[in-house]
């Protein structure tokens, strides 16, 4: 039976379906049990009047008597066996109508998206890459769903998240160069088109909840004017997990579409609260108030694990004694902090009766920031990530700073092999999704969709449909190194197990190391030393190097001296896709004065309509 929310069938002491989802419709499960008992009546009758003709025959009909009631048997038996055959067709016509209306209707129901980002997550960091950080949802959601192996996504947030929302690779709107700054009158272009706002033609309900840090200079630049119905959560790009500061408040309600000045809020007693709490709870809430008989796009990219280094003691104690390193043990009692919010958010949608519905997605935003080379003056963000066994980390074009750790589990998903091994990049999300909602991913006349719909190899587990990734192509020189204008230009591709980077793929440039490892797991690897090869790109002297990522993952050999016909052939690609490149919106300057948090009462708002 239902209970009285709907959410719920119980079963008694006889199997039972919930109408509408496993079972038909109750309706027609009456009518077709109806039939069923007729046709079993009518079929006895029929059998009952053949045998008592049969008989009669057996012993002879001598009388006229006997041969009229003979005769009366056969005519009922004839009546008998078209009723039966009229009942039973109709019964299976209405199975099989019911069926396949159910079949369809089945089909044609799109599923709820929950698309959970973490933020600076490193690629040995969940429990189900063999760490000693306990992350009990995650892993269980992996164990169920499928872990993708060779995916890729931007060297810093920001570019991630654009790629995210619009399917494109950042260097075709100037969102290529390092992360948008607060306080500059710059955000991804009011032109692009995002995946909110496309889910929309399916009917979706759309809420956002937490990091945005998408652009905040005007209000037409923040999450309801961007295709969210609702929003909670900081507009910027990091921030105390506490007073939600940084240069000024930063914490925001905004209730509606399209919530600009007089509607958005500034949710000034969220002071105090841990930000991973809150926006679990903010999720939770969502879901409780959600109507399920809508599907429902739910994008969370929590603030953890980014810097600083912060979480309530009662998550750090259970890695006092097998943690000894004082920042790994805060960065895993912030991990398990995010993990427990997961499992509040998937306990709440099998509360909600959505749960088999539900297609979600848990991906990093880049590569865990790791403990720096002595020439990298930003990698002081580095919280006690870990990217083993990779090269590099977050700010960089190394392994470590562009593979992402992602799984995807539940509607429609095959779980035939735990893991995926074909290539897919951030931008691949937007047509993905679109597909598995039923959406033409097409965008405006001019505007080049780089994402692939890789839903094919997550639901059947088929090759994945991508055979190369811009990995970033950066006019500017890399932010890791000095932050000026001008230098080589950077850029990264990867074409089938070919990786080559041009110029400087950034710093750290060391390797992780695997923290509970032993023996040469410990250790830095050396190196294969080269002499480096200088290539001309654009008219720029610079540097490049090639790797057989499937057999060196962690990039310590460049073969590009064994490989110069293939290294041509993927340069000149490259230089042929550089040229739709826009130049980078990154600013060098100062902050716009009118940005300043003490124009607004101490609290970070859109400042200006001219960004």
């Amino acid at each position: 039976y239902e209970d009285p929310n709907g959410a719920n069938c119980q079963c008694l002491s006889t199997p039972c379906l919930p109408p509408g989802r496993n079972g038909l419709p109750s309706t027609v499960s009456f009518l077709l049990q109806l039939l069923s008992v007729i046709c079993v009546f009518v079929g006895e009758k029929t059998w009952r009047c053949y045998s008592g003709a049969a008989e009669a025959a057996r012993r002879g009909c001598t009388t006229l008597a006997q041969r009229a009631f003979t005769m009366a048997s056969m005519r009922r038996l004839h009546i008998l066996l078209a009723l039966t055959v009229v009942f039973c067709i109709t019964w299976v016509s209405q199975y099989v109508g019911a069926v396949s209306a159910m079949s369809a209707g089945e089909a044609a129901k799109p599923p709820h998206i929950i698309f959970i980002v973490a933020d600076d997550l490193g690629f040995h960091d969940v429990g189900f890459r063999g760490t000693r950080i306990k992350t009990p949802n995650l892993d269980g959601l992996a164990k169920d769903g499928v872990i993708l192996e060779q995916y890729y996504v931007q060297p810093v947030c920001s570019p991630s998240r654009a790629s995210f929302m619009t399917g494109r690779y950042p260097f075709r709107y100037g969102l290529q160069h390092y992360v948008l700054q607060g306080g500059h009158p710059y955000g991804l272009n009011l032109n692009e088109t995002l995946l909110p706002q496309k889910l929309k033609e399916a009917g979706y309900m759309t809420h956002a909840i937490g990091k945005w840090h998408l652009g905040m200079c005007s209000w037409m630049h923040t999450p309801t004017f961007r295709g969210f119905d609702s929003y909670f959560g900081f507009y910027g790009g990091g921030e105390d997990y506490y007073t939600h500061k940084h240069g000024g408040f930063d914490m925001r309600r905004d209730k509606s579409p399209n919530c600009g000045e007089g509607c958005s809020e500034s949710v000034y007693d969220a002071a105090g609260k841990y930000s991973t709490i809150l926006f679990a709870d903010e999720a939770v809430n969502v879901i409780q108030q959600h109507d399920a008989t809508k599907p429902l796009f739910l994008y969370l990219p929590f603030q953890a694990v980014h810097a600083p280094d912060e979480v309530p003691d009662s998550y750090v104690e259970p890695y006092m004694k097998t943690i000894s390193d004082k920042k790994r043990r805060t960065f895993a009692g912030m991990l398990s902090a995010l993990d427990e919010g997961v499992g509040n958010v998937t306990k709440a949608l099998m509360a909600k009766g959505m749960w088999d519905d539900v297609l979600l997605v848990f991906s990093t935003d880049n590569g865990g920031p790791i403990k720096g080379s002595s020439r990298c003056h930003i990698c002081g963000d580095n919280t006690g990530a870990n990217n083993y066994p990779l090269r590099g980390g977050k700010h960089t074009l190394w392994e470590g700073g562009v593979r992402g750790t992602a799984l995807v589990h539940g509607w429609n998903v095959s779980t035939a092999s735990a893991h995926r091994y074909g290539l897919m990049h951030a931008v691949d999300w937007f047509p993905t999704f679109l597909e598995a909602a039923g959406v033409d991913p097409g965008l405006p006349k001019g505007f080049i969709l780089d994402g692939i719909s890789q839903w094919r190899m997550i639901s059947e587990n088929s090759n994945s449909s991508r055979t190369n990734i811009v990995l970033n192509i950066d006019p500017l020189h890399n932010v890791a190194g000095p932050m000026k204008q001008g230098g080589g230009g950077d850029a990264a591709y990867r074409e089938g197990d070919w990786k080559i980077v041009v110029g400087d793929p950034g710093p750290p440039d060391i390797w992780s190391v695997n923290p509970s490892g032993a023996g040469d797991d410990t250790r830095q690897p050396t190196p294969h030393k080269r002499v480096p090869l200088y290539v001309t790109v654009n008219e720029r002297n610079t540097t490049l190097e090639l790797f057989n990522i499937p057999q060196d993952e962690r990039e310590l050999r460049d073969i590009e001296s064994q490989n110069e016909q293939l290294v041509k052939a993927m340069l000149a690609r490259l230089m042929e896709i550089e040229k739709d490149a826009v130049p980078p919106l990154f600013s060098f300057g100062p902050a716009d004065p009118k940005s300043s948090p003490s124009l607004f009462n101490n609290t970070w708002t859109p400042w200006t309509d001219r960004c």
